[in-house]
């Protein structure tokens, strides 16, 4: 994520903007800083608690559109288009990838319904990144439901490093029926349970395949026959 952020004057410098509290323009002024290289944030009501700010001004900024609610509390900053260009080199594609792909574009803002009369585009797809599939069916494996947006981060992350989907559904089974009984809230958060790696005790390995019988020897203590060493 880049440490430099942008705020176009045609959205901060607006009198919409300005008419807000000032506590309001502050808050997403931080929410701005805080946010990836796609302008999404998910720990926008940490940071309303930080900066002091009310939930009054949290929902002002929905109403006013500066701010989209998505699902798992995740948040987005609608004109972050307009404020903000990074170069592919420094771009790193927000890891909420199932959220990304909800999103519309109209006149260059972030939008989930397109007002009547706009033309809405759908937002570019994410260049060379490994597209999170299954996260729902990891969701309704794992025991414990709680952290739903910081899991899928943490999910999101495992994928792109290469972990198999499939692999971490499979090991959430695993140690959901390890822990059957038990009380959940004596069980790793979801996000806790991918970011430590505690799935590799639970890891499920697929069957190795049977080899050929060309491979094979002709009884259990018969070792195979090489047939390149042998003498003619």
């Amino acid at each position: 994520m880049a440490e430099k952020r942008m705020f176009s004057r045609e959205v901060v410098e607006s009198d919409d903007f300005l008419e807000l509290p000032l506590s309001a323009q502050g808050f997403y002024l931080h929410i701005c800083m805080e946010a990836d290289d796609d302008g999404f944030v998910n720990n926008a009501n940490r940071i309303r608690k930080v900066v002091e700010a009310s939930q009054e001004d949290y929902q002002i900024l929905f109403d006013k559109g500066y701010l989209l609610k998505m699902s798992n509390g995740l948040v987005v900053v609608a004109h972050w288009r307009i404020c903000n260009t990074i170069r592919k080199d420094r771009y790193k594609p927000t890891v909420h990838q199932s959220e990304y792909k909800k999103l519309k574009v109209c006149d260059n803002v972030y939008t989930l319904v397109c007002k009547e009369g706009k033309t809405a585009e759908p937002v570019v797809d994410i260049p060379q990144v490994k597209v999170v599939e299954k996260f729902e069916e990891f969701w309704k494996a794992y025991p414990r439901k709680e952290h739903k947006a910081m899991a899928e981060q943490e999910y999101a992350m495992l994928i792109m490093q290469g972990i198999s989907e499939d692999m971490l559904i499979a090991s959430a089974k695993a140690y959901a029926k390890d822990k059957a009984g038990e009380n959940q809230k004596y069980l790793n958060c979801p996000d806790t349970w991918l970011r430590k790696n505690i799935f590799t005790d639970y890891e499920v390995k697929e069957k190795e395949a049977d080899t050929g019988p060309e491979q094979r020897g002709h009884g259990d203590d018969e070792p195979a026959m090489n047939y390149w060493d042998a003498k003619e």
